[in-house]
């Protein structure tokens, strides 16, 4: 019987140390996340800030002679 209830008593503590790793890992991801979302979109206003500007310097945007 004490053999099965220290044997508990390990996978419980195991579980628990898993468990907060597991919440580090997703809180950093998260927070990682946050910061590549917020560079896509700078990422995109820069690349509508370009289309603007050449689309205001030829007058239209071209299509590469393929299309």
């Amino acid at each position: 019987m004490q053999e099965t209830i220290t044997d508990l008593q390990i996978r419980l503590v195991f579980q628990e140390n898993s468990l907060e790793t597991i919440n580090l890992t997703v809180v950093r991801q998260q927070s990682e996340i946050e910061v590549m979302k917020r560079e896509i979109v700078r990422l995109k206003e820069l690349v509508e800030d370009i289309r603007e500007s050449r689309g205001s310097e030829d007058g239209a945007v071209e299509l590469p002679p393929h299309y």
